[in-house]
């Protein structure tokens, strides 16, 4: 009989430590069966900003949506004490966003924000944008003991949609210039001149490698800037100082990082990747929608050593536009499109995505405890609606140091270090180039191809080319590179489940190439 219980109890010991394997993303033990993918429940985030606490994670958006779990698969949505008495904190920004219409409402108003964990401080500092009518917008801070309130409003960082001296009193802008007295650069025809001044929504903050603070901020039209925060209040550095240098940066606004002279870009998000040294700064392009004239939401990539840039994609283009005839086609790594793969129309019933995923954008990203990257936006769908919902990717960091995206959502997958033998890689593909489309009118589902991968290494089908396995400096063996077409693209080979109602273990890969292009495939025999 003893000896019996001490199997049993062996045996659920070595189920647990499988277990808490899986969830920290180590490797499992040989021969052991590996555990399901995980399940799901849905959350609608628009504009999701993740923040890790006490071994949640959190996310922030737009229109007062919070939402949190514990294993990046299955959401539930909470509330904070903004969602009932968002009027009274809010109630000093809504002045300034009233100058821009008479019926302004701050319900409808209050935009993605991002949070953070400020150690000086000794709080949770929510950075949120208060949206206005032709632009009288801010974006300003509220903070808090707990991750999930009370918030507390702290004060304004930034303003935009300034045109004459009476606004000017009604913000910092004296503080920064020494006068009330607007310059001409910041208007047009008597408005705010968005083609330079942007929108001030969108924030994103990051600690540097040296542990100074800094906000990214902007949308649309005058791109995206940056300014150096105040460690010890959560609000602007008023001692750093900025040049006006065309292009470059703004005594007022700050560093200019992307975008301007009224191309589109907005979202920016920041991660810092202490593996490669790079800052990546991620961009959402067009228009958020799926069903109008307005759509086209996809994700850009850029890259700098320094966190003040100048940030540049994988064909070296600067992320600055600097005039109106920028060609955006041709500016950041196209992350993804509208896609989508056969595996998704055997989706369960209640997914949105089974005719395939539109308009993903606005996202965060960040690095695990345990060295997983992750992606995290809210996304559309191929069903003639705007319904949204939050959609969570791993990411991995190919030859040339970018982060490629796997092509499913995650559901407890974990990439192989000894990679892949090429009878499992070898097989058809289904394939989708995302090209490098960057326009705002309606935007359809990006053709999805089909190649094979032969065991000799070559690449036949709607594409020619040939494939490899790679062996990366850091021992990792699941890196490919592909020359398709005469293009080289690098990243990884991952088999993952996929989306289909059973979640087929299948077979992918994912790929960035010179030429800002990124490659989806999953292997369907």
């Amino acid at each position: 009989m003893w000896v019996k219980m001490i199997k049993k109890c062996l045996g659920v010991i070595f189920v647990f430590i499988l277990l808490v394997q899986v969830f920290v993303g180590l490797p499992v033990f040989k021969g052991v069966v590996k555990a399901a993918a995980l399940s799901t429940d849905r959350v609608s985030v628009h504009d999701p900003s993740i923040v890790k606490a006490d071994g949640k994670y959190y996310i922030f958006g737009s229109h007062m949506s919070f939402a949190s779990s514990e294993n990046l698969s299955s959401w539930k949505n909470f509330t904070t004490n903004i969602n009932s008495d968002y009027a009274n904190i809010f109630a000093e920004p809504a002045k300034w966003s009233a100058r821009g219409s008479a019926s302004y409402d701050v319900k409808g108003n209050l935009w993605a924000p991002d949070v953070i964990y400020n150690k000086k401080m000794k709080k949770w500092c929510m950075y949120m944008s208060v949206n206005g009518e032709r632009l009288y917008s801010s974006i300003v801070l509220a903070t808090a003991d707990r991750i999930t309130g009370p918030y507390t409003y702290a004060g304004t960082i930034v303003y935009s949609g300034f045109t004459n001296e009476a606004d000017a009193k009604a913000t910092d802008y004296r503080k920064v210039t020494g006068s009330n007295e607007v310059a001409g650069r910041y208007l047009l025809n008597g408005a705010w001149n968005t083609k330079y001044g942007t929108n001030a929504i969108d924030p994103c903050l990051i600690y540097d490698k040296k542990g100074n603070l800094w906000m990214s901020y902007g949308s649309w039209f005058g791109g995206i800037y940056m300014l150096k925060m105040d460690e010890n209040t959560g609000l602007r550095d008023y001692t750093y100082k900025y040049t006006t240098k065309y292009n470059y940066s703004d005594q007022y606004l700050g560093l200019k990082l992307s975008g301007g002279h009224g191309c589109t870009g907005e979202g920016s998000y920041i991660v810092y990747d202490k593996e490669t040294g790079y800052y990546y700064l991620y961009l959402s392009y067009c228009g958020l929608n799926a069903t109008d004239n307005f759509s086209g939401y996809h994700l850009r990539l850029f890259r700098s050593k320094d966190i003040k840039g100048p940030y540049k994609d994988a064909a070296g283009n600067d992320a600055i536009c600097t005039s109106s005839n920028a060609d955006q086609r041709r500016k950041g790594i196209k992350l993804f499109g509208n896609y989508s793969f056969s595996s998704l129309n055997n989706a369960a019933p209640s997914e949105f995505s089974s005719k395939g995923y539109k308009s993903g954008g606005h996202n965060s990203a960040f690095v695990d405890n345990n060295g997983q990257r992750y992606l995290v936006y809210h996304t559309r769908f191929n069903k003639g609606e705007e319904t949204h919902q939050v959609r969570v990717h791993q990411q991995f960091i190919n030859e040339d140091g970018w982060p490629v995206t796997a092509v499913y959502e995650y559901s407890g997958s974990i990439i192989s270090k000894s990679g892949y033998s090429k009878s499992k890689i070898a097989g058809t593909y289904e394939i989708v180039n995302h090209g490098n489309d960057a326009t705002t009118v309606y935007t359809g589902m990006l053709k999805t191809s089909k190649v094979v991968l032969q065991a000799n290494g070559k690449i036949t089908g709607d594409y020619n080319g040939t494939w490899k396995t790679v062996t990366g400096a850091d021992g990792n063996k699941y890196y490919c590179t592909m020359i398709i077409d005469g293009v080289t693209y690098k990243g990884v080979f991952f088999k993952q489940y996929n989306e289909s109602i059973n979640h087929k273990n299948t077979m992918t890969f994912s790929l960035i190439g010179n030429n800002n292009q990124s490659i989806w495939g999953s292997k369907i025999r």
